[in-house]
């Protein structure tokens, strides 16, 4: 998966698989879903095998979208079935 999907659906893959194991187990209020790690950029890239600036690009992306939100304290989806869908994307747009 990670060496053929598109850097968006691979990095709404990995941000999934973080909320789901480090994230809070309750429903949060605003349907606000925490990633529950703070990770920094490079090490987003690390585990997607790409740039810091790549990642940057599309979490900026993601985020003007309304996917989710960015900052200091860590990572929020805010549109859940819209990350569930970048996920499965199979092809670059």
């Amino acid at each position: 998966d990670m060496a053929t999907l598109p850097l968006r659906a691979r990095l709404a893959k990995q941000l999934l698989h973080l909320m789901r194991r480090f994230g809070p187990r309750a429903p949060q209020p605003g349907g606000e879903h925490p990633v529950g790690i703070t990770l920094v950029q490079d090490e987003l890239a690390q585990l997607l095998g790409c740039s810091r600036q790549r990642v940057n690009v599309e979490l900026k992306a993601m985020e003007r979208e309304g996917t989710l939100r960015s900052s200091q304290r860590g990572i929020v989806v805010l549109d859940l079935p819209r990350m569930e869908a970048l996920a499965q994307q199979e092809s670059a747009d």
